[in-house]
């Protein structure tokens, strides 16, 4: 869970996720529609920060909140003011935008609709957990030796000082057991004993919300300490506006899949990444060298020009290299009998009018317009795409079809010279004819 009042959009979509298994597309998606309603600020921040202005605007905020009984609880706060907290307000560590807060536009949070009530409570509980103390654990770690020999380990903690933890309770998972008090080189008596027969366990999979996360946190990995320093400065994969439609392009284009909020790698991917896993293009070092590069050119010490002509060659590069090398490419059955490509979604035709035979829709057909029931009714309406050298756009056919004739059209190519006429459908024949002035 966050700091209180230190929300970016990855740390909400990160606890939406864990909580409420919300994809992060959903997540953004409520949020934009809270904040086109005024009740939250910009969405896509990446800033843990509010400047003293927005600090300023606290009390009058947490006033509002304070009359609703989902809050009224929490009040009165032990803390009145964090204006000059810098955990919280520093405009000097404030971005492009601040924190995501609630703004003074309060609203009846119950009211709003299940999605939007979920969010705001978090955005909202951040505020008030933010006028709280620090939350104190102490944590113990006992060392037993059974028999002389066995040694097991305990470990637990103690709450001190509950704090803002009051506002924001621990998750299930967070939360550590309760030891007794114990005294150093106590005696015990071992009342039970089982002897349990398991195997190492592979890592957990991470959930859309840990995805988010590691994005996030790409640089970590990296071994380059001055590409891991860019790659942190810059916040890691994508941008916090950025990392949700990725993940939801890599769900659509089959790359991933998700089975009860977890990640799995498709088919697809695998091989995708057997193929091209060693390039530089799959690299978070490639991504922080453009990073750097970038940056260099908005500080006017690098060249647009040069970054673009070596890109173009790295290109060219690779695809001279994959060329080559795919023919050495060997996938594994279960991997090419799981490859599902990805659907494409036919664009509807454009209907450009009716029929004037049958009353279906003339449509672009592509090599000609043509009537959209031809495949059922075998309606054979069709107005060519050129007509004497000339080139019939989607308009003019529209015109046509409406009023039945068209405005002059110059440039039909005769035997000897070019002429200029207009278009008409002829009301008997329903043929397209021309008409002289």
């Amino acid at each position: 869970m966050h700091l209180p009042c230190s929300i970016t959009l990855s740390a909400l979509q990160a606890d939406a996720n864990r909580l409420y298994k919300f994809p992060p597309k959903k997540t953004l998606d409520i949020l934009q529609n809270l904040y086109q309603k005024g009740m939250v600020s910009y969405p896509r921040s990446d800033s843990r920060f509010v400047t003293p202005g927005e600090a300023q605007m606290f009390p009058e905020i947490l006033q509002k909140l304070s009359n609703q009984s989902t809050y009224s609880k929490f009040f009165p706060l032990p803390i009145t003011s964090i204006v000059n907290n810098k955990r919280y307000v520093n405009e000097k560590k404030v971005t492009d935008h601040y924190a995501i807060i609630p703004t003074e536009q309060v609203p009846n949070v119950e009211k709003l609709n299940g999605d939007e009530q979920k969010l705001y409570d978090l955005i909202a509980k951040s505020l008030i957990a933010a006028h709280y103390e620090s939350s104190i654990n102490e944590y113990t770690t006992v060392k037993t030796v059974v028999d002389g020999r066995a040694q097991f380990i305990t470990k637990g903690k103690v709450v001190i000082q509950e704090g803002w933890r009051k506002v924001i309770p621990s998750s299930e998972k967070d939360k550590e057991p309760t030891l007794p008090k114990l005294e150093i080189d106590e005696i015990g008596t071992v009342s039970k004993v089982d002897v349990k027969e398991s195997k190492t366990q592979p890592p957990k999979r991470y959930t859309e919300g840990q995805l988010i996360t590691v994005m996030k946190t790409a640089g970590k990995h990296i071994e380059d300490k001055e590409l891991e320093k860019v790659l942190m400065e810059t916040e890691g994969l994508g941008t916090e506006a950025t990392r949700a439609g990725i993940i939801t392009m890599l769900k659509d284009r089959k790359y991933i899949e998700i089975k009860k909020n977890l990640v799995y790698a498709t088919a697809k991917a695998k091989i995708l990444i057997k193929a091209i896993g060693n390039e530089l293009l799959a690299s978070p070092e490639m991504t922080a060298k453009w990073e750097q590069r970038l940056k260099e050119i908005s500080e006017g010490k690098a060249s647009p020009k040069q970054f673009m002509e070596q890109t173009n060659k790295m290109v060219h590069h690779l695809i001279d290299k994959a060329t080559k090398t795919a023919v050495q490419w060997e996938f594994h059955e279960d991997l090419t009998n799981n490859f599902v490509p990805r659907e494409y979604k036919k664009k509807a035709p454009t209907k450009l009018g009716s029929c004037p035979i049958c009353g279906g829709n003339v449509i672009d057909k592509g090599s000609l317009y043509g009537c959209s029931n031809y495949s059922s009714t075998s309606c054979k309406f069709t107005i060519s795409k050129k007509i004497a050298g000339k080139s019939i756009t989607q308009a003019t056919v529209k015109k046509l079809l409406k009023e039945g004739t068209t405005d002059l059209i110059e440039g039909f190519q005769g035997k000897e010279k070019s002429f200029a006429a207009k278009l008409t459908l002829d009301a008997n024949s329903k043929t397209v004819k021309f008409q002289f002035n």
